[in-house]
């Protein structure tokens, strides 16, 4: 038989088998190219959540530790496990880890600070929070509409609040009758460029320098129309705003309590406004010549009711300014007085630094006294009016300007004067949140609304504090 016919035979047969087994033996399923996509630890809805909520915290003067214990309680509370978190000024990193691994995820925190109404609403959406569990997109849509919503107050309002706290700051140092003239003016100069600030970019990357420029240049320019001679009083009040006390004091109490790199950072962004603040008031210093108009002596005080009268301009303005909420001025007074009481007891038994640590010791007590109060604003907005009553930042800008203008060895000495005053007043911070049994400030549980509780329903519980 010839070789090719057998050839060609076989591999008939070989086929013919092959064909009998195929059909035979069906052929088994394959495996999908990709594998089922498993659930994530932590809903993609909770975890935007929890993200957002954490730069809302920080908008709202919270230290980074305190924002962290709030992100681990309200995880928890929606049952996610293997969620950690890291918060700094400047964003909040989220670490999931499960059984596979482990992933970091990261929101920027480039919100600014908070209105005191805003301020409100977040805290008693976080009080809510701890009583009922909606859907993590309903909560994240509530905090959406509280960070984009409008000041209460119109415009002319604001500014009007901006000049009677630049007024009232001027009363707590007790000056010369004149001088009121010059903080309105001034306070009237300083709320307008800010709100120019707020609508164009170029110039709020400036503000802390022209500012401080415009403020030195017009107390010195018109000191006897403006102060009565006496144009140094009008420095401090006017740019008050825009001292970085907040952020050197919460970075004093983030270093005592170990977040290194949350502490340092605020210290540097606050002595770096500092020196730029410093700088604008040499700038307008320097426009008018080498030498500006002399003080007259003899101080003419008002005297000693001014700082009281100052108190209470405080508390109006900062109300008109910042958009406190309803029916929450009585109560911020009631805080700004028991502060300024106990910064007074301070000075008079021992001097500047023992009263700083009192008015901080005073001002967590008594912010979380009022919050179970009818009526009352959650602590965080009772405590941020009353600690710019304790920003040591005018004693600490003059020491600057002293140092860069004059080469006076004694601005050192201010410098450091102003530099103790802040850890006072972190101290004091920090030993009356021990008092109170929490960290600065804890939520408040204030639950006002229209109907009880039990005729409301869920999404109405939630909207309650929205427009």
């Amino acid at each position: 038989m010839d070789s090719r016919r057998v050839g060609s035979w076989a591999d008939a047969r070989f086929r013919q088998f092959a064909g009998y087994m195929l059909r035979r033996w069906p052929e088994p399923q394959r495996a999908p190219l990709r594998p089922a996509l498993e659930e994530p630890p932590v809903p993609a809805d909770l975890l935007d959540l929890l993200r957002r909520l954490g730069v809302a915290l920080i908008g709202a003067g919270e230290t980074t530790n305190r924002v962290q214990d709030i992100l681990d309680q309200l995880a928890h509370r929606y049952g996610a496990e293997g969620v950690h978190f890291f918060v700094l000024p400047t964003g909040v990193f989220v670490r999931i880890q499960d059984a596979h691994g482990s992933a970091v995820d990261i929101m920027s925190a480039s919100v600014g600070t908070l209105r005191l109404d805003q301020i409100a609403r977040l805290y008693r959406l976080l009080d809510r929070l701890k009583q009922e569990l909606p859907p993590p997109t309903e909560v994240t849509e509530l905090l959406r509409r509280i960070m984009a919503s409008e000041p209460r107050n119109p415009v002319l309002v604001t500014l009007l609040g901006q000049v009677v706290l630049t007024v009232g700051l001027g009363l707590m140092l007790n000056p010369s009758g004149r001088a009121l003239i010059g903080c309105c003016v001034l306070g009237a100069l300083v709320g307008l460029l800010t709100w120019l600030a707020n609508r164009i970019p170029l110039l709020s990357l400036a503000l802390p320098v022209a500012a401080a420029a415009l403020v030195s240049f017009v107390a010195f320019k018109f000191p006897a129309q403006l102060s009565g001679g006496h144009p140094s009083q009008l420095l401090i009040p006017a740019i008050a705003t825009l001292l970085p006390g907040a952020m050197l004091t919460n970075g004093t109490i983030e270093l005592a309590t170990g977040s290194m790199v949350a502490g340092a950072s605020r210290l540097i962004y606050g002595v770096n406004v500092l020196f730029l603040l410093a700088f604008g008031l040499l700038i307008g210093l320097e426009v008018l010549g080498p030498r500006p108009v002399p003080e007259a002596s003899g101080l003419d005080q008002l005297g000693w009711w001014a700082p009281f009268v100052g108190v209470l301009l405080i508390g109006i303005g900062h109300s008109w300014r910042a958009s406190a909420p309803p029916n929450s001025l009585g109560w911020l007074l009631v805080v700004l007085y028991l502060t300024y009481a106990a910064q007074l007891v301070g000075l008079h038994f021992s001097g500047q630094l023992f009263g700083a640590f009192l008015g901080g010791l005073m001002a967590v007590p008594a912010a979380y006294f009022i919050q179970h109060r009818k009526h009352a604003p959650p602590s965080q907005v009772a405590f941020l009016p009353a600690f710019w009553m304790l920003v040591p930042g005018g004693i600490g800008l003059t020491g600057v300007s002293d140092l860069i203008g004059h080469a006076d060895p004694g601005g050192l000495r201010v410098i450091a004067s102003a530099l103790l005053t802040v850890l006072s007043i972190a101290l004091g911070v920090m030993v009356g949140s021990g008092l109170v049994g929490d960290q600065r400030p804890r939520i408040s549980t204030i639950l006002e609304t229209i109907l009880p509780a039990d005729r409301r329903k869920p999404e109405d519980r939630l909207e309650a504090d929205l427009p």
